[in-house]
């Protein structure tokens, strides 16, 4: 299966953004040969708003050129962004995640890689699921243990950070009530003293926000992991319904598990339907009516997966 990348092709916008970026640098090298009466600091800040304009027109166009992406049942092969590489084995992924043009692959060793720009991200996802060794041999119960401590670490740190962003806006109310809220050049020495001061504070705080918000996002993987290992488990793991069973699928989110049934020397079958609830019990919610053969049985059994050989 191939990766269908978004290509970045060079539109009105991104020239209009290049011609701006060459604008700005072209009138630092004005105001310094030909009209010097202009400040040095003034001309500098026309230099790097142009430099940083025209770096990030040329990053965005070529970002994912030459890109691709091969996943088959046995290795995948990838070029993207700029510089990022994958070449392993399937039989090394522990997860695969799919968000709005995002894949995000997690390997055994705990290498994680994250491919932006890719429009079918839900179908390779479910593909490298599918096909990734899967191990049922822990039982939920300790699953739905793991996931709950990670998601209780997660609110930890997400109230940690926005104790810190709320720190941020009551420096700045600080610094303004401590100075009179008065205008910069109405400042005392005593005023830039106390800006220094609540300036470096105001810093600090910055940095422990983003520092603080990384350490909130990390969780966010593995709780997703757990949510897919969860209910995978419970489906191949749980004992099938009684009857004479044929066959067995699954949806690609495994919360549901269709049985199929027969009947000794008939054609006949009729199938049930199984979903996981809220607190990860699976249970019984239809039983279908009997049917001739499986040819007059309705249509959508194609987009199921077939885990027939994983739960005997």
């Amino acid at each position: 299966m191939k990766g269908i990348f978004i290509r970045k092709n060079f539109n009105g916008w991104l020239l209009l953004q290049l011609l701006c970026g060459l604008s700005f640098i072209g009138m630092y090298i004005f105001f310094n040969v030909i009209d010097t009466t202009k400040s040095a600091n003034v001309t500098l800040i026309f230099l790097v708003i142009g430099i940083l304009m025209c770096l990030t027109v040329i990053s965005l166009w070529f970002l994912n050129y030459g890109a691709f992406f091969y996943v088959s049942e046995e290795f995948i092969q990838a070029k993207y962004h700029w510089f990022g590489k994958i070449n392993c084995n399937l039989t090394d992924v522990d997860f695969a995640l799919a968000r709005v043009n995002t894949l995000i692959i997690q390997l055994k060793n705990g290498k994680v890689y994250t491919i932006g720009g890719i429009q079918n991200s839900w179908e390779l996802c479910s593909f490298i699921r599918q096909n990734m060794n899967f191990d049922a041999n822990v039982q939920p119960s300790k699953l739905i243990e793991e996931l709950n401590e990670l998601k209780s670490t997660r609110k930890k740190w997400f109230i940690y950070t926005c104790f810190a962003l709320a720190l941020m806006f009551i420096n700045i109310f600080v610094t303004v009530f401590l100075t009179g809220e008065r205008d910069f050049n109405e400042f005392s020495k005593t005023d830039w003293k106390i800006m220094t001061v609540m300036g470096v504070v105001e810093c600090v705080t910055v940095i422990m926000t983003f520092w603080l918000a990384l350490k909130t996002g990390k969780n966010n993987t593995p709780i997703e992991r757990l949510n897919y290992y969860i209910p995978r488990t419970i489906i191949e793991t749980k004992p099938l319904l009684p009857g004479n069973m044929l066959k067995v699928y699954t949806d690609r989110d495994y919360m549901e598990r269709l049985t199929l049934f027969g009947f000794p020397n008939e054609d006949s079958v009729y199938y049930s339907v199984e979903r996981i609830d809220g607190n990860y019990n699976l249970e019984k919610i239809f039983t279908s009516e009997i049917y001739e053969d499986i040819d007059h049985m309705p249509d959508g059994l194609e987009w199921l997966i077939d885990i027939t050989e994983r739960v005997l």
